[in-house]
């Protein structure tokens, strides 16, 4: 039944009932009650009219509109982020709010159905991608890392020749080979660092920290802190990846003096920050494109957190600087530690 109709029989209730309760009364005390207060007596009768009519409206309107506060709930639960919540009808509903709410949650249904759609694809798109880094990483260590390091012995076995000539080319070609060799390894070492498959992420952050210390010359502090042990593989892929995103950006556009890098295992979750002093930058201008190649990385850092249920932010640094924070919770079979390969 609408809600026009509830509310109207409820009135039409209370006012028969009022006129009917009300004349049986008055007849029945005017009877009994000397004539000077029969005044006051139905200003008293009035008064508890109003009082019940009052009363009577807002307990019918109350139950009438609940589907509505309901829904209303439920919008803003959802606005708020928990895509879980659903609105219910309740049995004194509209049929046109019990409709609204039924699409409501049918939309809701159907969203998270999408997300969870693209969360697989966005997942599968992530594990050809290290798929693809690993093959490429292998190839640079067993077939071109190996030619130029037979390149590089014919060439130092050139170095003795006796013309001198001869000598200082395979000097020089000597050494850019060496520089090459060293590229190579580095590459497939970015690519797909061992550490991370053979030691676990501990060894694998401690590892990209020492090498950004070596390459950008400035002071990266690393700290570990929480439950020891291994987590889940794709877990470990994804924090070691937003670490490395983040040296990287912090390399190319922080202008940073120094890095702090924190990795915080909990019984139930985990969590790494990536802080620097440098220039900072407006994440939300980054995220929007501004030119310098941030907002794509920013974007597949999300991506790769969202893909193992966990959350990134990224905020400016007070006194300067940006700080990268993610936060993946872990379940209770992931949580479980492994023992280290």
């Amino acid at each position: 039944m609408p809600i026009l109709y509830k509310v109207l029989i409820a009135n039409v209730a209370i006012v028969v009932t009022g006129a009917f309760f009300g004349t049986w009364v008055t007849i029945e005390v005017a009877h009994r009650t000397h004539e000077a207060h029969r005044i006051l007596l139905a200003l008293g009768f009035v008064l508890v009219g109003i009082v019940v009519s009052v009363l009577a409206n807002f307990l019918a309107l109350r139950a009438a509109f609940q589907p509505l506060n309901n829904l209303q709930r439920a919008a803003a639960a959802v606005q708020a982020g928990d895509l879980t919540a659903r609105a219910t009808p309740g049995i004194f509903a509209d049929p046109h709010i019990a409709r609204l709410a039924e699409t409501f949650n049918a939309t809701l249904d159907e969203l998270a159905r999408d997300r969870a759609e693209l969360r697989a694809l966005a997942s599968q798109v992530v594990r050809a991608q290290e798929d693809e880094r690993k093959r490429i990483a292998r190839e640079l260590h067993d077939d071109t890392a190996q030619v130029l390091f037979a390149q590089l012995l014919r060439l130092t076995a050139l170095k003795g020749a006796a013309n001198a000539e001869v000598s200082r080319t395979a000097a020089d070609l000597e050494a850019m080979t060496v520089e090459a060799l060293e590229g190579v390894r580095r590459l497939a070492l970015e690519l797909r660092p061992p550490a991370l498959d053979d030691l676990g992420l501990l060894a694998a952050l401690g590892d990209l920290a020492q090498r950004f210390r070596d390459q950008l010359g400035i002071s990266v502090d690393y700290e570990a802190r929480g439950l020891r042990g291994r987590l889940p593989a794709e877990v470990e892929l994804v924090l070691y990846r937003v670490a490395q995103e983040a040296l990287t950006n912090v390399a190319k556009h922080a202008h940073a003096g120094r890095v702090w890098i924190d990795l915080d295992r909990g019984a139930d979750d985990v969590t790494i920050a990536i802080a620097d002093d440098g220039v900072g930058f407006d994440p939300e201008t980054a995220a929007a494109g501004d030119g310098r190649g941030l907002g794509l990385g920013l974007f597949g850092m999300a991506e790769r957190v969202a893909v193992v249920g966990g959350t990134l932010n990224i905020w400016r640094r007070i006194g300067g600087g940006t700080e990268i924070f993610a936060f993946i919770p872990l379940d209770a079979t992931a949580a479980a530690p492994r023992a280290t390969r």
